[in-house]
């Protein structure tokens, strides 16, 4: 059960990617509800449900996890811990820092492009495909060894699926945004598919939200969490 937590972990972090702030109406924290499927390649199957707590000026996502058990899902820097009873369960590095996620990129509109605008990543290509807008985001120069390109497409002028192709043009990874929401102005998908492949072999997690709150005043304490005591 701790591997398959631990898997999963991993998996919910939705972006790598650096974000940028625009200039524009900005929010400052989100909360929801969320439910997070996972099937790995064997046929096994995982499902959590809680609470999600986002704010872009602390930079710590919070997940209460009420379903299968009561813990702690905290992603902050470039960790990822999980808490149980007040006691650390599990640490485990992440490439996945909390500002690099779905939750910053919507506070700060940063969706569309997936946050790759005025990033070491250039778009080289926009093309259409029925209702369609793709665009293909390619790494620098001296990246184009370890890094593939990112195709963003967006559909109504919102963001749509990102595919992450390895160097010689595989695909490794696929995001699909799904049935937005919109909460005090704010828009945010309220499902999103991901499709991982590893070795020809892909794992699918499907994680929904909904009850979405923009801004709240209440609750200071769930957006953060004192990770200072905690020790494996």
């Amino acid at each position: 059960m701790k591997t398959t937590f631990r898997n999963i972990l991993l998996l919910i972090c939705l972006s790598f990617l650096p974000s940028v702030l625009v200039i524009g109406q900005q929010y400052n924290r989100i909360r929801a509800d969320f439910s997070v499927k996972v099937k790995i390649p064997s046929g096994g199957q995982t499902l959590a449900l809680g609470q999600v707590y986002y704010d872009k000026n602390i930079k710590q996502i919070i997940y209460y996890v009420t379903f299968p058990e009561r813990e702690i899902w905290l992603t902050y820097d470039t960790l990822v811990y999980q808490i149980r009873n007040d006691k650390l369960v599990t640490k485990t590095a992440t490439f996945a820092m909390a500002e690099f996620t779905v939750f910053h990129l919507a506070l700060n509109s940063r969706m569309q492009d997936y946050g790759l605008r005025n990033t070491l990543f250039t778009a080289t290509e926009v093309t259409k495909d029925g209702d369609l807008v793709i665009t293909t985001w390619s790494s620098p120069p001296k990246n184009r060894q370890s890094l593939g390109n990112i195709l963003v497409s967006v559909k109504n002028k919102q963001l749509f699926g990102v595919v992450f192709q390895d160097p010689k043009g595989g695909v490794i990874r696929k995001q699909f945004f799904e049935e937005y929401l919109l909460s005090s102005g704010l828009s945010f998908p309220g499902k999103i598919v991901e499709i991982n492949t590893t070795e020809g072999r892909d794992s699918y997690q499907v994680t929904t939200y909904k009850n979405i709150v923009v801004d709240e005043t209440q609750n200071d304490n769930k957006y953060f969490y004192n990770i200072s005591g905690l020790h494996l």
